[in-house]
């Protein structure tokens, strides 16, 4: 197997040079860079990680924890995070709350064996409260308002604002009876996070203007396609009945606007359908939704953790970063009138 002496000889650089690149220290010229990586291809040369962070006392390694990675929110936020990760060099970690045998124990452990160098912090439970532990002893980012009042550093969109946003341009569309949903609060999901906790509260803020439309708050379990489609039984037994929905995912509105097609509902002219990410399929089907950054938001909070990793958990990073959302009108909403 080839080390740094091979590719001193190879290059004719001196090790110090050639460690000085590995190790991704400047002063060290394109042409020798050049050389360098031409020499390790030819040689097959791979540098020892184990060595380099016995060396730096540093792992390299971060930890993510979300709730399930092939869910589309958070499969799009790990990308962000592992894009700036791999740009540092670091691998990801990834910790699954979802799953049955996951406990908060296991970052424990690793945060008291050291091997791991700061932690991102996705989903939100009473589960994971002796995380709050790790705040202030290591690197911590929070996510998507989880952790909201823990202290360590957040990025996130205004769950809270965004969802008012969305209440009033439904209204604006004509909208007399809104089903709005959410997880039951105390529930264990993916909805259970300080942005359900913020949304309910706007729905209950919108629901005490005066002239609102009538607010009907309902429940699910899971912000799957199925759950939307099942959703769309539910409505008939409100009253009044809705004639729009702020779905919380756009998952939900797919299936909400598949039941609604089915059933020959015209959407929007009797149910107007509003999404909330801009995932793929809400393109597709031209599901109006509110638009989050997610890989954005992962890059952001992966790049706040290298610094906090690099300089020391008391580093002046912005300690709140909110990222732009954006409302997008499509055909499953009714126009709003100008004035």
């Amino acid at each position: 197997m080839a080390n740094i002496q091979d590719i001193a000889e190879h290059t004719g650089l001196s090790t110090a040079t050639i460690s000085r690149y590995i190790n991704k220290r400047p002063y060290v010229s394109k042409e020798a860079q050049l050389a360098i990586e031409l020499a390790m291809e030819r040689l097959d040369y791979h540098p020892n990680s184990a060595a380099r962070s016995l060396r730096s006392g540093k792992t390299r390694r971060v930890a993510v924890i979300l709730d399930k990675a092939n869910h589309p929110f958070y499969a799009e936020l790990l990308a962000g995070i592992s894009d700036v990760a791999w740009q540092h060099s670091y691998d990801v970690l990834l910790q699954q709350s979802g799953a049955p045998q996951w406990s908060p124990a296991l970052v424990l452990e690793q945060a008291a064996a050291r091997s791991m160098d700061g932690l991102i912090v996705a989903v939100e439970s009473a589960e994971l409260t002796p995380l709050l532990s790790l705040v202030g002893t290591v690197p911590v980012v929070a996510c998507d308002q989880a952790m909201f009042e823990a202290g360590c550093p957040q990025v996130y969109i205004d769950h809270y604002q965004s969802t008012i946003e969305g209440l009033e341009y439904l209204q604006a569309g004509g909208a007399r009876a809104i089903a709005c949903v959410a997880e039951p609060d105390g529930a264990r999901g993916l909805y259970n996070c300080a942005s359900n906790r913020f949304r309910r509260q706007a729905y209950r803020d919108f629901a005490g203007r005066d002239r609102a439309p009538v607010i009907h708050e309902v429940s699910v379990n899971d912000d799957n396609a199925k759950t939307g489609y099942e959703l769309f039984g539910q409505l008939a037994t409100l009253d009044p009945r809705p004639d729009a929905v702020f779905t919380g995912g756009d998952d939900i509105a797919a299936g909400l606007l598949a039941a609604a097609r089915e059933a020959d509902v015209a959407v929007p002219g009797e149910l107007a359908i509003l999404g909330f990410d801009d995932q793929p399929i809400a393109e597709v089907l031209g599901i109006s939704t509110i638009r989050q950054p997610i890989r954005r938001m992962g890059q952001r909070a992966a790049e706040t953790l290298m610094r906090l990793v690099a300089e020391g958990i008391d580093a002046p990073v912005k300690r709140r970063t909110r990222v732009k959302y954006h409302l997008v009108p499509r055909t499953t909403t009714r126009k709003v009138p100008t004035t």
